[in-house]
């Protein structure tokens, strides 16, 4: 028997978008609640079927007979700044593209992005070390972009660094903006804008970039000279979606792990002890660190980067006997199943003494999409991740704060307020 998920229209007008945007997983929490694990919402608009089980996400996730658009699904959240990027493409189209980048993330040149690196990672250590405190989350967010700018951009004059940030910081902001239409002074307006300029300049830069650098931006370029590769303007859209998974998210998740390090002095020193052996350039040797693996395993738990997917029915169908019309829009929740204690011992705590076993595996875990679209870059993710995390244990005998962290766990996780902490 097709039955027909129960519906919550939210408010007139404005349905859900703005309790969703405040706190989507109190949100979700009173929806599951109330109706139970699958339930029909209004967000932008829209009607949107939410799936709360590990079987009906990782239905979607694998989407075996090619129902539901990743492309289209992303389009009407992430808006028109991140057009065309690895995310926001479909089954063959996807697969091509994906293809051609992956290249981009072999191993040797991963360990080339990772020497290419470290010296802006060594400076950060550096200037903390003339410092008693420092703002959380606004001097992780910057030592991304930082590293952002050694990998993305190729021989950026310091000069522009400002300017260059300031068009990335407008991208993110039109993505997770409540107001959807291009409107004068909305943050999608200039999110459009920051776009233009940002394509302008990759495609430019692509032209006459030295391949030999071994940046991802030039491994990128390298990959596509050949007959059949993408178009540097294809390029240029790929770099900016590129930017966005790469920066906010591994700035998310090291701000909450950082926290927790200052919260946790037990296990800060077993981090640091395991991370004195280990070559942050070598892969093989970041592998085995288990408890800086486990520290990222929490972080993306309990704030995975992509707490919502969001996905386009292309066709009538069903997932697990709900009905699904063509033309809506289906979403799963990693965020929710992450912080279901059906799956998981005490999920309100962050504990990654949780993930200490590197065979434990959690059917509710789902840090990285799944299928087709698994995110390209989540081995990248974590050996950066573990790079700053061991030379910032390695350096510093004493790292505490005196505030707790709340972090808005979406559109991408972030604090509501930032938080110092002090080292020694």
């Amino acid at each position: 028997m097709v039955m027909k998920a129960p519906v919550d229209k939210g408010l007139p007008f404005l349905g859900h978008s703005i309790e969703f945007n405040r706190d989507a997983l109190k949100f979700s929490r009173r929806l599951q609640k109330k109706l139970g694990d699958v339930v029909e919402v209004s967000i932008l608009n829209e009607r949107v079927t939410m799936f709360s089980t590990p079987s009906a996400t990782k239905h979607i996730f694998l989407d075996p007979e090619d129902n539901f658009s990743s492309k289209h699904g992303w389009e009407f959240s992430l808006g028109p700044t991140f057009e065309n990027g690895l995310m926001l493409r479909d089954f063959d189209d996807h697969k091509y593209h994906r293809g051609l980048m992956q290249e981009s993330f072999r191993r040797d040149a991963l360990e080339n992005y990772l020497e290419i690196i470290q010296p802006r990672i060594d400076g950060w250590i550096e200037e903390l070390k003339e410092k008693e405190s420092f703002d959380l989350y606004e001097n992780i967010k910057q030592l991304m972009f930082n590293v952002a700018l050694e990998l993305f951009f190729d021989e950026v004059d310091e000069s522009r660094s400002a300017e260059l940030n300031k068009l990335f910081s407008d991208s993110v902001k039109s993505a997770t903006s409540v107001i959807r239409k291009p409107l004068p002074f909305t943050s999608l307006k200039k999110g459009l804008k920051a776009r233009k300029e940002l394509l302008q300049y990759f495609e430019t830069k692509a032209e006459k970039i030295d391949t030999e650098r071994k940046t991802l931006f030039s491994e990128l370029v390298k990959t596509n000279k050949q007959e059949g590769g993408l178009s540097n303007y294809e390029i240029a859209e790929h770099m900016i979606f590129l930017l966005l998974a790469a920066h906010d998210t591994t700035t998310s998740t090291l701000t909450s792990s950082i926290h927790f390090l200052s919260t946790d002095r037990e296990f800060c020193k077993d981090l640091a002890n395991e991370s004195r052996p280990i070559s942050c350039t070598n892969i093989s040797e970041l592998k085995n660190g288990h408890l800086g693996e486990a520290l990222f395993n929490e972080a993306i738990r309990k704030y995975p980067p992509v707490p919502f997917s969001p996905r386009y029915v292309v066709r009538d169908t069903e997932v697990e006997g709900y009905e699904l019309e063509a033309g809506t829009y289906v979403a799963v929740g990693p965020l929710v199943l992450h912080n279901d204690t059906r799956y998981w011992d005490n999920p309100e705590i962050f504990s990654p003494r949780r993930f200490e076993d590197p065979t434990y595996q959690n059917e509710a875990y789902f840090p990285f999409s799944g299928g087709a679209h698994t995110c390209i870059g989540k081995f990248f993710a974590s050996y950066i991740f573990k790079n700053v995390v061991y030379k910032l244990v390695d350096n510093f005998d004493s790292i505490t704060s005196k505030e707790e962290l709340n972090i808005n766990p979406s559109p991408i996780p972030h604090p509501r307020s930032d938080v110092k902490i002090y080292i020694k």
